[in-house]
């Protein structure tokens, strides 16, 4: 599957609304809640605005050919000073959920974060009870280094949140400089 990155447009709140109003899709990165097509456009508002300042980056998920937005990726909490953020992806189209689409992204936009802003390590945090997610981690080389132990609230149970990451080194190892995206 072929897919490519861009920036947030300010209509994106029509789609990415109905994943956020999806309990199923959204419980595996976070406690659900109802939102409005308003407060998702409010959302995508603030993105692009962040987006802007440089204190995050975050990017829509396309395919290729049909130019479809299928989710989102971000860079978060970048810390220039101790050069180091957090990841996070949501494939929201469930039609691409399997298809190795998140190992893609993590390439081009670690690539990005390690290469052009200078990072050194990237963490991610993965609820203990999105399994496909943590398995995901791994094979593409996430190291565990701690759990948050009862520390989101799912279905009115606190559930343990794990803390991965991958430093420079290990991704230069691993996937090398060659081919940018």
């Amino acid at each position: 599957m072929d897919i490519y990155l861009r920036a947030i447009e300010p209509d994106d709140y029509l789609i990415s609304h109905k994943w956020r109003n999806d309990f199923d899709l959204i419980k595996g990165y976070t406690a659900p809640r109802y939102v409005s097509l308003e407060t998702e456009k409010k959302w995508v508002q603030k993105v692009i605005e962040e987006n802007e300042s440089g204190r995050s980056v975050r990017v829509g998920i396309c395919t290729v050919g049909e130019d479809r937005l299928i989710g989102y990726a971000n860079l978060l909490n970048i810390d220039y000073k101790n050069r180091n953020c957090e990841f996070s992806i949501v494939i929201g189209d469930r039609d691409y959920h399997g298809k190795g689409i998140p190992a893609q992204v993590r390439i081009i936009l670690f690539r990005h974060a390690f290469l052009d802003l200078g990072m050194e390590r990237i963490w991610s945090k993965i609820l203990s009870t999105n399994i496909p997610a943590i398995t995901n981690g791994e094979r593409f080389g996430y190291v565990k280094e701690g759990v948050l132990r009862k520390a989101e609230l799912q279905d009115g149970q606190l559930i343990d949140v794990n803390i991965y990451s991958m430093l420079k080194e290990e991704f230069m190892e691993r996937y090398g400089q060659s081919e940018r995206k």
